[in-house]
């Protein structure tokens, strides 16, 4: 994305911190997005009061920024995301010799005397190298952050093409400084790989007192924005009536320049805390309003690790299903409760009826001195008392011959080549040229189950079968 043209269906973000966006990150107008004008005249027109255009170093641009939820946002396909300064830890650290995931292990423990949050939770990108020691930029920001932000975005169709810390992408001047004043924060940028940000109020006094803070803390080497001391007031005074006595007899030395600092304001609520703190801290303000951001030196893209499902998994807020998890657990225990229920129910049943069997086995043949199978031993001595009294069963050869020769009707002494009895079973081969077609053998199958019995054959081309009574 060009930095000073912004096409239909892109758009620069402007994230809230963390503090105000994971509860009101979709619903609520927190995101400031930078829109071309045509679009941002149907979402809502433009952020700075009387509409003025955004500006690149005073000169008019064609977009405008305007304040939106995520779900008020136009149809986009790429986004570049600017996270704010307060979310994004900047440091300057000797990273060991190492890539891809096996660095992303190892910047925990590099890091962790950095980092007030627990170094395991948050994710690292790794900039440029910074000065001759063997140092590198690394921007450590919350994971969990930094995924629900841009997975919000992906899960709308939106690619997400940047995310950069915004302290590092402000336009600075010759002085490589810049303050950006929006949020309800501010993000000052000291230097091309150095910056940081910090909190304020929307009261016009708490933000000046915050931006001589920050100043303050910055302490940058070029010139530091530190306010005079309370108790130098009167000694500066009487240097003055001294000066202006001695103004007449000494060459007047040349005016100390002071330093001026290009400060970036999202509306004009900004100008009075800005102005004040100016000239309590000694140095003159350029206002000018919210610019294009700059491609920053690092990308938090690159801090990203895992596959899509993985980290789509991860951004998964598991409170939300808490209940409905509870309600499924309660709902599996308690059908296994009843399965196992059901179970010991079936198992007794089993129980009482093969007793049952055996009871009855044991009256009709009470000299079998061991029962294992009562079924079995009672086919089996029924068929023996059977066999004994000269009387044929059902599965002995002659009944299931006279069956199946019933089946196959006035074709059975042509179509079969071969019967062969045994273990009460008959094994039948075909005639060449009877029973080959499928639909004749189904017709054959069916014949046979209306007399009871069961015909298997050994294969689609096979000539032989096995027919059996049907159990």
């Amino acid at each position: 994305m060009a930095a000073q043209v912004l096409r239909k269906g892109q758009a620069i973000v402007w994230v809230p911190p963390r503090a105000i966006g994971e509860r009101a990150f979709a619903t609520e107008p927190v995101l400031l997005a930078m829109l071309p004008v045509a679009v941002s005249d149907k979402v809502g027109g433009a952020a700075n009061p009387g509409g003025l255009p955004v500006t690149v170093f005073g000169s008019a641009s064609t977009a405008r920024y305007v304040r939106v939820s995520l779900d008020a946002l136009p149809v986009l396909e790429t986004a570049t995301l600017v996270f704010d300064a307060r979310d994004v830890n900047l440091l300057q650290v000797v990273v060991p010799a190492l890539s891809g995931a096996r660095l992303q292990q190892a910047l925990p423990n590099v890091v962790e005397e950095m980092l007030l949050q627990d170094p395991q939770s948050c994710a690292y990108a790794v900039g440029p190298r910074v000065g001759a020691e063997g140092r590198r930029l690394v921007a450590a920001i919350d994971r969990g952050w930094l995924e629900f932000v841009v997975g919000a975005f992906e899960r709308r169709g939106i690619a997400v093409q940047g995310a950069w810390p915004a302290q590092l992408a402000l336009p600075v001047g010759a002085d490589r400084t810049a303050l950006a004043c929006l949020n309800d924060g501010l993000a000052l940028c000291t230097g091309l790989l150095d910056g940081i940000g910090w909190s304020a109020s929307s009261d016009p006094d708490s933000r000046a007192e915050a931006i001589m803070a920050l100043l303050a803390s910055a302490g940058t080497p070029s010139a530091p924005f530190a306010p005079p001391a309370a108790d130098a007031a009167p000694a500066a005074v009487e240097e003055e009536a001294v000066v202006g006595l001695a103004a007449r007899e000494l060459p007047s030395e040349p005016p100390r320049l002071r330093r001026r600092l290009a400060v970036f304001v999202e509306d004009a609520s900004w100008q009075t805390p800005v102005l004040k703190a100016a000239s309590r801290a000694g140095f003159d303000a350029d206002i000018r309003a919210l610019p294009f951001p700059l491609p920053a030196p690092v990308d938090l893209l690159a801090a990203r690790r895992g596959s899509a499902a993985g980290r789509w998994f991860a951004d998964v807020d598991w409170r939300a299903w808490r209940a409905a998890a509870i309600f499924g657990g309660v709902s599996v225990a308690a059908a296994l409760f009843g399965l196992n229920l059901h179970w010991g129910a079936l198992a007794q049943e089993r129980a009482a009826l093969k007793a049952q069997t055996e009871r009855t086995f044991r009256e009709a043949f009470p000299n079998t001195p061991v029962v294992i199978e009562p079924l079995m031993q009672m086919q089996r001595e029924v068929a023996g008392l059977r066999t004994r009294a000269g009387q044929a069963g059902p599965d002995d050869f002659l009944p299931l011959l006279t069956r199946f020769s019933l089946a196959l009707g006035a074709q059975g002494a042509d179509s079969t080549a071969s019967v062969e009895y045994r273990e009460a079973r008959l094994r039948v081969r075909f005639q060449p040229g009877f029973f080959e077609a499928r639909s004749v053998r189904e017709i054959l199958v069916r014949d046979c189950q209306r007399q009871g019995l069961s015909v298997k054959f050994d294969g689609e081309r096979e000539p032989t079968a096995t027919v059996a009574l049907l159990r």
